[in-house]
């Protein structure tokens, strides 16, 4: 096999979504595995492994290899309808409640694939508009938090495990960005009045409050995390749903609040890994910046967890060090919200400190 793993896991990920027929690579089982493991790191071998059906005979994996990946796609089935059942009872736990809910991103986005049950669940995220202090009295009251947390005040989610071991976050806002975000915020509530409840038994954001919560989303885990292919291909998927009157209101919010830099390089991303056509992008793309994105997903796997993993092992001094590098390295990338995102680091570290004392849990 001449061309490199990657380029052929975007291949076989393009067939899946119906994008192509073709895949032109000849694959040794050893190769497979190896693409296949790749796959996994990136959290779309259920995507991947459903485009096998639609290649010719000659171009699929060995068929001991197949069967013994079978079971991986039937437990992911299995998964993703408990996930569905899941999304489903908290939206009504929520509304006998008095509370209106949005499910977020993951099954959401499902919904949307050729295959809604190839794609790998992670975790349910449910949006309950009204704030922080209504989430979490809401959270304590129905049991599923014990106590009030200052961590919960400096992200966009209470999370919790339930009993039947599924991840559970209940965000307080969908998202945040740097600039003019009591606006941002404003524009999200508006939009979400045009959710709607699906088949499924939950409600789901329109298209362009997820185009709008995910490019943020994106863009927040490249500076903090690391982020996988999963999440481009959910943002293709949505781009492939949109409307242009959808990509013309995206078009007039990027410069609004401080999210063109991140799209002119997720759009490159799209284009390269995806064939997302141009008449479907919401900019125009940006190689540059598009290549440096792209290189963090294929070097960190889903969420930076490749490379987390690795700074996990070092000193809390020399962790926290290096987190403050990385951010600072996207200077080039976009120096606004670089100097906001410090900025709004310290801000929030600071202001919590009085408290960490108290619970002498002081931590950078």
């Amino acid at each position: 096999m001449k061309d490199s793993l990657d380029i052929v896991l975007c291949g076989l990920l393009r067939v899946a979504l119906g994008v192509t027929q073709e895949f032109p690579f000849s694959l040794t089982e050893a190769e497979w595995q190896s693409l296949f493991a790749l796959a996994k790191q990136q959290t779309v071998l259920g995507v991947a492994l459903s485009a096998l059906s639609r290649l010719p005979a000659e171009s699929r994996p060995p068929r001991i290899l197949s069967i013994r990946l079978s079971g991986f796609v039937e437990t992911l089935r299995g998964v993703n309808c408990q996930m569905n059942e899941e999304a489903a009872r908290y939206t009504r736990l929520f509304a006998e409640l008095g509370f209106r809910s949005v499910i977020l991103k993951g099954q959401a986005n499902a919904r949307l694939y050729p295959d809604p049950f190839s794609r790998q669940a992670g975790d349910i995220d449910i949006w309950i508009p009204g704030g922080y202090d209504k989430v979490e009295r809401l959270m304590l009251d129905m049991g599923f938090i014990s106590e009030s947390n200052d961590a919960f005040k400096v992200s966009h989610h209470i999370s919790f495990r339930n009993e039947k071991g599924v991840e559970i976050e209940v965000h307080h806002r969908p998202a945040e960005v740097l600039l003019r975000d009591a606006e941002f915020q404003r524009v999200l509530l508006a939009e979400s009045e045009n959710s709607v409840l699906v088949s499924e038994g939950f409600c789901v954001p329109s298209i362009r409050f997820a185009l709008l919560m995910q490019l943020e989303h994106l863009y927040y885990h490249f500076r903090h995390e690391g982020v996988g292919l999963r999440h481009f291909m959910d943002y293709y998927v949505l781009l492939m749903h949109s409307t242009e009157a959808d990509r013309e209101f995206m078009r007039r919010c990027i410069g609004r609040f401080g999210l063109r830099h991140a799209c002119v390089g997720i759009m490159w991303v799209l284009g390269e890994v995806f064939a997302l056509p141009r008449e479907q992008m919401i900019c125009a793309p940006d190689k540059e910046r598009g290549k440096r994105l792209y290189k963090i997903v294929m070097e960190g796997g889903n969420f930076g967890r490749a490379k987390r993993n690795a700074r996990g092992k070092r000193p809390v001094l020399k962790r926290w060090l290096g987190n403050r590098l990385q951010n600072l390295s996207w200077f080039t990338f976009d120096p606004l919200n670089t100097i906001l995102g410090e900025l709004q680091y310290w801000k929030a570290t600071l202001s919590l400190m009085p408290e960490r004392i108290r619970r002498r849990k002081v931590a950078l």
